[in-house]
């Protein structure tokens, strides 16, 4: 099977999470920026006033405190981990968490309060070209003497292999099941011709010196309301990622790869370093992954200058594992962990309190800029039919659902946003009036029904007992059975079960759903899948979005990152108002609410996935854990942890 995997924009646009109770993290980092899945609960990244969350000065070392060790710091996340922590092929939102502590020196950074600045740290200039045909060019100049972690310098071809490299054929398309996606090489000029490997040559981005490179973002993407995080990228490793002998090459017609860059030459460095990254950018450096215990280990980088704000990691070692959901709690108490992130279901959030009262453990809690939902294929099986999907949404009694799960914590949510995003709060009275799709079978019956789903198996008219089945072009009957391939150890799976699989009334609308548990990393293979011999139509995850809420790309007509697959012309109209969004003026926020309801009516009306609550996130920690904050959106756990002490 062939797999297809989301991307990721660069500081998190988006993750995906398993839906079970605590767990589902972000999305990305550029690699790009999409998704994210946990096993249960879910959790996203951010921070709601994360801002002076730590020392002032940026740069605290381990031993200028007598109060804190700044040894070790256990994280405990119940999003599974793989161990691919590259997320340009896969999108979990644990692995994607260790891979932003171990990159970092990104041209454009967001700051606690949401902004899209300039790195100063790594940045010494950054000019803005508007062109004649209506794209934008941005001129870098880094700064000399910045350094990965093995101490090599970081030079401006390092940012241009991002470019060249993520937005290549080879990497896309050739590297044998391994086909990798990335948002930002989408935006620049000459990426189609690029990646289709008809120019050898990328337009739109140029090597001008050691320290300089240019980007030009294409016309059709501009203009952008969230700025420059279009060009917001990190350096990548090129002795890692290649063998050494493949070099850039500067063209007047743009940057290009040496002619010996081909997927057969570089597929060995390349799935090496996917694993095993033995350079890095960020805080922290890569030093191993336990697969028996699904942890990597992270090292403090010595040569990481410091974010945007100059702050370096105060902690020495970082252990970032996947922790089960029934354990979770014990673990904390216990010592095992020291930190656990984004606790989503409500059993788990009352014992985490209750360990709270009990003292030596303490909490923050910030509302989820993301949602649980119910995904689905809509290029094949039942699901493929908009009357299929809608009366799903009628069958599940969500209320009673986000009550169950969130136990208090949280809402019915009814479309891709959550609690946190602005938008939600500017536009409450127009969001209330979306279809909220209340629990009636007999609407259910009713869409079905208008929909053709009135045969029998053998083609006569439906008795009223038994699946329905409905009549194709080509005279063949489609059976009103969904696959639906869910998680293993996954509390929401486990309500999904008796609320909608089990539901007498689903059987009695003439509907079933058959459910298949496998791994997370395998339900991933097939969630990314959207090709018509995908076995499965459904599936259970959470979202997690980021800034900036950048989402065309999950419904551009033929991306790997379309996951829902609507066909046309429901799929391009969606899309078309995901990009109106994207291109409203930077800074015209009526505007861009504006776009984003039209973009939400529409969604709500076509429900590619049943969306099930936004909730409150808690994170619990032991008390010895100093200044931690995060919200959740903008300001992460790779990012708070900079900021934090350890006694």
């Amino acid at each position: 099977m062939k797999k297809k995997f989301l991307s990721l924009f660069l500081v998190g646009a988006l993750s995906v999470s398993m839906l079970a109770g605590c767990g589902e993290k972000k999305d990305t980092s550029d690699g790009s920026a999409d998704t994210e899945e946990t096993d249960g609960g879910e959790a996203d990244s951010g921070s709601d006033d994360a801002g002076d969350s730590g020392s002032d000065d940026g740069d605290s070392d381990s031993d200028d405190s007598g109060d804190y060790s700044n040894k070790q710091v256990i994280i405990g996340d119940s999003s599974e981990t793989s161990g691919d922590i590259t997320p340009m092929w896969t999108n979990a939102a644990s692995d994607y968490n260790a891979y932003k502590l171990i990159n970092g020196l990104e041209t454009v950074s967001v700051d606690q309060d949401g902004k899209w600045v300039t790195n100063d740290t790594v940045v010494d200039s950054m000019e803005e070209t508007e062109n004649d045909d209506g794209s934008k060019t941005w001129t870098f100049k880094i700064k000399d003497g910045l350094k990965f972690s093995n101490g090599d310098p970081v030079k401006a071809e390092n940012y241009v292999f991002f470019y060249l490299f993520w937005g290549s054929n080879e990497v896309l398309t050739d590297l044998e099941a391994s086909e990798a996606s990335a948002s930002n090489p989408r935006y620049a000029k000459g990426y189609a011709a690029y990646s289709s490997g008809e120019s050898d040559t990328f337009e739109g981005v140029h090597l001008i010196d050691d320290l300089s490179f240019s980007i030009t973002v294409d016309a059709s993407y501009l203009p952008y309301y969230y700025g420059s995080a279009l060009v917001s990228i990190t350096p990548e490793y090129i002795k890692g990622w290649v063998p050494e002998d493949v070099t850039i090459e500067e063209t007047e017609d743009g940057a290009k790869f040496s002619d010996n860059y081909t997927s057969e030459y570089i597929g060995d460095t390349v799935n090496e370093f996917r694993y095993h990254p033995t350079a890095c950018s960020g805080p922290y450096m890569f030093e191993s992954y336990d697969e028996n215990a699904y942890s990597y280990t992270l090292k403090k980088n010595p040569e990481f200058p410091g974010n945007f704000e100059g702050q370096t990691a105060n902690i020495e070692t970082v252990i970032y594992k996947y922790v089960k959901q029934d354990t979770m709690i014990d673990q904390l108490k216990t010592g095992a962990i020291d930190l656990l992130l984004q606790c989503a279901d409500g059993t788990d959030i009352e014992a985490g309190l209750d360990l709270v009262d009990e003292g030596g453990f303490d909490y923050i809690n910030y509302a989820r800029a993301g949602y649980g939902m119910v995904s689905f294929k809509c290029n094949q099986g039942p699901t493929q039919f908009e009357e299929v999907r809608q009366a799903l949404c009628y069958l599940l009694d969500r209320n009673a659902f986000a009550q169950t799960f969130t136990g208090g914590h949280g809402v019915v949510v009814n479309g891709p946003y959550g609690l946190q995003q602005w938008m939600v709060n500017e536009y409450a009275e127009e969001v209330d009036a979306l279809n909220s799709y209340a629990y009636s079978p007999e609407t259910a019956v009713k869409l079905l029904e208008e929909g053709g789903w009135v045969y029998n198996e053998d083609g006569s008219d439906y008795s009223g007992e038994g699946i329905r089945y409905k009549k194709l072009d080509d005279g063949t009957l489609m059976p009103c059975v969904i696959e639906w391939c869910s998680s293993e150890d996954n509390s929401v799976s486990d309500l999904l079960v008796t609320s909608l699989q089990q539901n007498p009334d689903l059987a009695a609308a003439g509907m079933q759903i058959n459910q298949t548990v496998v791994t997370f990393s395998e339900l991933l293979t097939y969630y990314y899948d959207s090709s018509e011999e995908n076995p499965y139509q459904m599936f259970n995850l959470a979202n997690g979005f980021g800034n900036p809420y950048d989402v065309a790309y999950m419904y551009e007509p033929g991306s790997d990152s379309n996951t829902n697959v609507l066909k046309d012309p429901e799929g391009t109209e969606l899309y078309d108002l995901a990009v109106a969004m994207n291109q409203t003026e930077e800074g015209d926020d009526e505007a861009y609410g504006q776009n984003w309801l039209k973009f939400m009516q529409k969604w709500n009306e076509l429900v590619p996935e049943i969306p099930l609550y936004s909730n409150d996130y808690h994170d619990f920690f032991t008390t010895k854990l100093h200044d931690y904050e995060e919200d959740g959106y903008n300001w992460d756990v790779s990012a708070a942890i900079l900021y934090a002490n350890i006694e």
